[in-house]
């Protein structure tokens, strides 16, 4: 169960890195961005959680799993 929990947590952190690395893109470049500052936040929140997950003390109850906000649905469609 720990095993399919982190196998878990790695491919979501995987796919939720393009967005952080395209954010950090669009800055360094001085293009607009496509995510805010505050959604930009809430995805480094979110990827912390995620790498914390197995050191949880609810870890690997993947009712207890980190929730993604909302909108990054929205960007990884």
């Amino acid at each position: 169960m720990a095993l399919a929990e982190r196998a878990w947590r790695d491919g979501v952190l995987t796919s939720a890195a393009w967005l952080r690395d395209r954010h950090r893109d669009q800055l360094e470049i001085s293009a607009p961005t496509t995510l805010t500052a505050e959604q930009f936040e809430g995805l480094l929140v979110f990827m912390q959680a995620l790498r914390n997950w197995p050191q949880s003390p609810d870890f690997p109850d993947s009712n207890r799993r980190p929730v993604a906000p909302s909108w990054i649905i929205e960007q990884t469609e």
